[in-house]
């Protein structure tokens, strides 16, 4: 595997954890940060992909 699609899969799998981390931590304040953090490192992955295609 190239290094790009390592750091890719190390992203979305420290994006998920943050998600579930944040999920089970809802109740307490900074949950809710840690559900925002855990999306926007996914959707980041995502952009990112986006436009490497257009270039």
């Amino acid at each position: 595997m190239n290094e790009i699609a390592t750091t890719s899969i190390a992203l979305v799998f420290a994006g998920l954890i943050t998600l579930i981390v944040g999920y089970t931590k809802r109740d307490k304040r900074y949950g809710p940060f840690l559900i925002w953090a855990g999306v926007v490192c996914m959707l980041s992955v995502i952009v990112y992909y986006i436009l490497r295609s257009l270039q």
